[in-house]
């Protein structure tokens, strides 16, 4: 097996464990720093994937990631964090019936073993619970395969490709535009 990474600066490490034992949830908003730490070493780790930047989000006060929280789900193994997902609900009037996923991100050491997979099944029930909503969306980079694989075995297709939609130092990346009817 090779040597994993070292976690990011200032960011706990988590140690891989079965499937079996990883729960997803919703998390109490008195474990806020859980999905700061989380959402700040997805950011550091895979700068691509986001539309925003560590820069950005680590100043971010206590209440804004308790507010963020609202609707995101939690890969928990041995309680830790090891993953994420959230989705939105449109609020404007035409477009109450679109959710929308964001955030999603599994640490390093925890691919591989399905938990997009679980994350993504538990969010698309919860989606589901909404019964004004008829479609799903996504923005992802195509650079993240995995990720692009798993939206695809569960029905989203790509309706549409952002060109040069993020630039992360001096790179451009695109982003497809993903949706899945219910």
């Amino acid at each position: 097996m090779g040597r994993k990474e070292p976690a990011p600066d200032g960011l706990r490490r988590r140690r891989s464990t079965p499937l079996s034992s990883t729960v997803i949830r919703s998390l109490p908003s008195n474990r806020w720093d859980d999905y700061r730490n989380l959402r700040l070493e997805s950011l550091k780790s895979d700068p691509s994937a986001f539309g925003t930047s560590f820069e950005e989000e680590e100043i971010l006060t206590e209440a804004e990631w308790k507010r963020r929280m609202k609707n995101v789900l939690f890969a928990v193994s041995e309680d830790m964090s090891v993953g994420m997902i959230g989705y939105l609900f449109n609020e404007r009037v035409k477009k109450k019936h679109i959710a929308e996923l964001i955030g999603v991100y599994v640490t390093a050491n925890h691919r591989g073993e399905g938990i997009g997979t679980k994350m993504l099944e538990s969010a698309l029930s919860s989606i589901r619970k909404n019964k004004a909503i008829v479609k799903v969306q996504l923005l992802v980079n195509p650079e993240q395969r995995a990720a692009v694989n798993v939206y695809e075995k569960f029905g989203f297709v790509v309706i549409g490709v952002l060109k040069k939609e993020l630039k992360v130092g001096r790179k451009f990346y695109d982003v497809l535009f993903m949706e899945k009817m219910l």
